[in-house]
């Protein structure tokens, strides 16, 4: 990638992930945002006007942009790969929403082409940056909680059944690729991941239990094996309902230390 002091960003898919999109791309020192995507032309000038960059409703148009040179991808979860092969034809660099795609071999189809056409691609997976995961990280690197015994990620959450109706991709198997585990709960189980390492075996237990017209699940349990020796579980939901909603954990234990993180603290 040529080193330039400022790139221009674009973002592909203008639903409302791609004003989270546009805010970072904002705060960035070194990138600007300079087009958006939609195949919804409405779509695209509602974000155009919000953060004053160009809209496009062709896509080979959207990558023709003179400014151009990294796309972020907002689209549905399950319609990841192809604009990211398109751009990566094109010689842009991609970052991608969560989850890269749905399948292990879409997700393999995107590395490939991006190897092919020497680009760079990079998946949102931002809580490995937050001080708090930091932190965690140095003291594990650093052996303070001593040889890990039990890591385990827990995500009660809860989402409506409007929320899922609200959107025709959602729930599907097609489009969402997953249910509680991979949507909601992706963020900290890769923190559980980055925390304690490989995992080299899962047994699991997943079921609708609550919510109508979605194919994936909204409740889930998983007993894990790591590399290291240490087991774990992954609770994981979007049908435990509070009022304030619960905090999303990880807890690692180990022979000499333990720690508890909630959200960005800990406990």
């Amino acid at each position: 990638m040529t080193k330039k002091s400022r790139y221009g960003f674009g973002i592909a898919g203008c639903g409302m992930v791609s004003h989270f999109h546009a805010r970072a791309i904002e705060a960035m020192k070194g990138g600007y945002l300079t087009c958006v995507f939609s195949r919804n032309m409405a779509n695209a000038e509602k974000v155009s006007k919000a953060f004053n960059c160009k809209a496009y409703n062709d896509y080979n148009e959207f990558l023709r942009h003179p400014d151009l040179d990294i796309v972020t991808i907002a689209t549905p979860s399950g319609a990841h790969l192809e604009p990211a092969a398109q751009a990566a034809t094109a010689g842009k660099h991609i970052i991608c929403e969560k989850p890269l795609e749905v399948t292990l071999e879409r997700v393999d189809r995107m590395i490939r082409e991006c190897k092919k056409n020497n680009v760079m691609l990079a998946g949102i997976f931002p809580r490995r940056f937050n001080e708090a995961s930091q932190i965690f990280k140095n003291a594990v690197q650093a052996g303070r909680l001593g040889k890990i015994t039990m890591a385990d990620a827990y995500i009660k959450w809860y989402r409506t059944q409007q929320y899922y109706d609200n959107g025709k991709w959602r729930g599907t198997w097609k489009f969402d690729g997953g249910g509680a585990l991979m949507n909601q709960s992706i963020h900290t189980i890769d923190l559980l991941y980055y925390l304690a390492g490989d995992v080299i075996s899962v047994s699991a237990f997943a079921d609708r239990s609550i919510h109508k017209r979605i194919e994936v699940e909204d409740i889930a349990v998983a007993i894990l094996r790591f590399k290291s020796g240490a087991i774990g579980v992954i609770e994981g939901s979007t049908a435990c309902y509070s009022p304030t909603g619960h905090a999303a954990e990880v807890h690692l234990c180990g022979s000499d230390g333990s720690i508890f993180m909630k959200d960005n603290g800990f406990t």
